[in-house]
């Protein structure tokens, strides 16, 4: 029983493992979606220019998604005020912000930051009261649901009307359309509490159970264990397990020397030709350590990654070699990190 609950904490960490490396992976932008980032940019740019603001927006929030970047971000935002989307400009302004203080540009946050706060003074907010919350009760604002701890807050919303719902099992669907009062005003919806929907709960008392599906013992009958937690099949699940969490572990490593290399390339070509000193350098020298920065980060994540991945492989390997598990397993990884980059140092006892 022991070694079945540890095999599925290691599942878990093998899971969590692939996740991380695959986010690492996604970071970067590969070519084709920085071309299709820059030209859905410019057809913004172009489209803002001839006025056409309910069209540019979107190119704007696609760009950004295929390649985030101040400059996409700070358009966005500057498109969604000018077609009065207050609470959406306010919310995108606020994340440019961030993003410039991750990046150290205390200017283009502090600009970004001024945009928001002007914005924030025309805020106008709608509440979702619910005096009465239902079982499984969901409460949704334009299709999105609301999550719980929002309920009853007063939160910025696009001036105009909204469509609130509220739906619960057993119960008829509750349904408004409210209108923003206009800048500085809370509009408050009531959800009443919901009322029982009898066609609802005559069909689920109807239900015939389904044939051949899982049922509950009878009171008293003895509980059997279920097999495969200990044994052989616990042992092929480790090895099986040290192979996936390997492959985590060199997918990291790779990820790790793809961005340490460029990392290296974008510092190399600043400091040769766009930087006089290490510290004093022109915009695109600026750019380019900036970009240089950003790869080393992530070359250090995918090195990390690569080291508990194998170091996970090589102790789930040996572990299943035999029924009793070595008393003296131990695994050492250090990573080591740097401006251009990042490696890796695994040492192992057993």
């Amino acid at each position: 029983m022991t070694r079945h609950r540890g095999n599925s904490r290691v599942a878990w960490c093998v899971a969590a493992l692939l996740s991380l490396s695959a986010g690492v992976a996604r970071a970067e932008p590969s070519a084709d979606q920085a071309a299709a980032a820059e030209a859905l940019f410019r057809q913004g740019r172009d489209l803002v220019a001839q006025g056409k603001l309910v069209e540019a927006c979107p190119k704007f929030a696609a760009s950004q998604r295929l390649d985030p970047g101040y400059g996409t971000q700070w358009n966005l935002a500057d498109c969604l005020e000018r077609l009065g989307r207050t609470a959406s400009a306010w919310a995108a302004f606020r994340e440019a912000a961030d993003m410039a203080s991750r990046a150290g540009q205390a200017d283009r946050e502090a600009k970004a930051a001024r945009r928001a706060a002007d914005l924030e003074k025309r805020l106008e907010r709608l509440a979702i009261a619910v005096s009465a919350p239902a079982d499984g009760l969901v409460v949704r604002r334009n299709g999105a649901v609301l999550d719980a701890g929002a309920w009853s807050a007063p939160l910025p919303v696009d001036p105009g009307t909204h469509r609130i719902e509220a739906t619960a099992p057993g119960k008829k669907p509750f349904s408004v359309e409210a209108q923003t009062a206009g800048p500085g005003k809370v509009v408050t919806v009531a959800v009443p509490p919901l009322e029982d929907d009898p066609a609802a709960a005559g069909a689920t008392a109807a239900a015939p159970s389904q044939p051949g599906g899982p049922s509950a013992p009878a009171p008293g009958a003895p509980l059997r264990p279920v097999a495969g937690g200990d044994g052989d099949d616990g042992a092929s699940t480790r090895r099986t397990l040290a192979f996936v969490a390997g492959g985590v572990g060199v997918a990291g490593v790779v990820t790790g020397s793809i961005f340490g290399l460029i990392a290296s390339a974008r510092w190399g070509r600043a400091q040769d030709d766009h930087c006089r000193t290490a510290t004093l350098c022109d915009d695109q020298g600026v750019a380019l350590v900036d970009d240089a920065k950003s790869a080393a980060t992530l070359s250090n994540i995918g090195f990390v990654v690569g080291g508990v991945g194998l170091a996970a492989g090589v102790a789930l390997f040996v572990t299943s070699l035999g029924d009793a598990e070595p008393a003296a397993a131990r695994i050492v990884v250090t990573p080591a990190v740097g401006t251009t980059g990042g490696g890796l140092g695994i040492q192992g006892r057993f």
